[in-house]
């Protein structure tokens, strides 16, 4: 009787509780997860937890977290070292010319026979490529400095709108980006020009990374900047803000603009050009709804890259037919892409990748929000401040500014905000 109990009781698999255990690799456990533990030390798997390491490994649900399986395989004891000797045992027999192939156990269940994760989770052929030269063209533009010409401006708040996209230098010479400063100073009305210049450049510079966006007509390409700057530019901000750790935007030469409404009465305003004015209703949703939330789910670089290619690559009834159809697909692509590399992520668990997907997707009307925020805001500004420049006064209206006299479009736009503050208090 002791026996009989001993066996029920104490023979279970340290790792997922089967309760069909032997001594494997050092340690009792399962067939199922002798092979898991095997497959992943010969093949140098690396998982990915996506809920803080802390999943509970059941024996009908042990795949569902790959990285704590494999994390609690080591806390029982499994022995890497007994897997290479094996290995080296078995390649001492295997004749040049034979195959190679892999033969798993009998007694193996089928939920453990998925391919490396190295290559199985991939279901488009490309996608790796789609990631490496997205991460590379990031790494570019964020590293892209070039030597300041003492004979031009640093930055220029009037040029031609189609002349910036083509050259974004005219509107910001490369200076090399301070996001991380020891001692952040607060944003200035002089930083705030040079930020939206600095930014300009930045984001137009990635833009034309993109296959797409070379592909584009020229029309086409004003209008997609003009739609879409603003908001993968809160993308991005609300992303540094999370990773450097700030209760606040963050901007390019390394000032700030604080959340905190005490802080904000220490900035100072130059004149009637105040900073409170331009973001002091931004920062409350922009802290709350982006960068909180990237801090929940800890949004990596990869998905904030995927991200910025879906937002920026928005269909538009004011694109040309050929626009369309190009930044469709384009889209379609790197939506595919994201989907493809959060199953790698979420160790080929579907629930969890859809979860995944939803929180981050969720992202994207948020920053569309902000950036129409930062519209209103700005466009007001321009009219209030005509040295603030003519282009951010053509990118936040969305108008070409030669075609209307200055007071038609100022009474227009008056009431076009008039309108969209009407809505917004319904």
């Amino acid at each position: 009787m002791g026996g009989m109990y001993w066996h029920a009781v104490d023979a279970s698999c340290r790792v997922c509780g089967d309760p069909n255990g032997k001594r494997h690799y050092g340690a009792l456990s399962c067939n199922g997860c002798k092979g898991f533990f095997r497959r992943s030390v010969w093949e140098r798997r690396t998982y990915t937890c996506s809920f803080d390491d802390n999943c509970v490994i059941e024996y009908k649900y042990r795949n569902r977290c790959r990285a704590c399986r494999f994390r609690r395989c080591f806390e029982i004891g499994m022995d890497v070292n007994a897997v290479r000797s094996e290995r080296a045992k078995k390649d001492c027999f295997v004749h040049p010319y034979q195959v190679m192939k892999y033969e798993p156990d009998s007694s193996e269940e089928a939920e453990d026979e998925f391919p490396p994760i190295e290559t199985g989770l991939y279901t488009y052929t490309n996608t790796r490529g789609i990631l490496n030269e997205l991460l590379r063209s990031e790494n570019l533009v964020m590293n892209w400095i070039d030597e300041i010409d003492e004979n031009k401006p640093i930055f220029n708040l009037i040029t031609d709108f189609e002349k910036a996209i083509n050259t974004p230098t005219i509107v910001c010479q490369r200076t090399k980006l301070n996001w991380d400063q020891p001692n952040r100073p607060l944003l200035t009305a002089d930083s705030l020009r040079f930020n939206w210049c600095r930014t300009f450049t930045l984001t137009v510079d990635w833009f034309n990374t993109l296959p797409e966006m070379k592909q584009l007509s020229m029309a086409d390409k004003i209008m997609m900047v003009r739609q879409n700057l603003m908001p993968v530019g809160w993308l991005w901000h609300g992303y540094k803000a999370c990773e450097l750790k700030s209760s606040g935007i963050i901007f390019v030469d390394g000032s700030w603009y604080p959340r905190d409404k005490q802080i904000q009465k220490k900035i100072p305003a130059t004149g009637t050009f105040s900073c409170n004015f331009y973001y002091s209703t931004i920062t409350d949703a922009f802290m709350h709804e982006i960068v909180h939330e990237m801090r929940r789910i800890n949004v990596d670089e990869t998905e904030l890259c995927l991200l910025k290619a879906i937002l920026y690559l928005k269909p538009d009834h004011r694109l040309t037919k050929e626009g369309n159809d190009l930044v469709t697909r384009g889209r379609d692509k790197y939506k595919r892409t994201l989907n493809d590399y959060l199953m790698q992520k979420c160790c080929n668990d579907y629930i969890a990748c859809a979860g995944r997907l939803s929180k981050l997707m969720a992202f994207l009307p948020v920053s569309e929000k902000l950036g129409r925020f930062e519209d209103d805001s700005a466009v007001l500004f321009s009219m209030l401040h005509k040295d603030f420049g003519a282009l951010p006064f053509e990118v936040h209206s969305k108008h070409p500014t030669k075609r209307k006299r200055p007071e038609e479009l100022q009474l227009e736009l008056q009431q076009q905000l008039l309108h969209r503050h009407q809505l917004a208090l319904q």
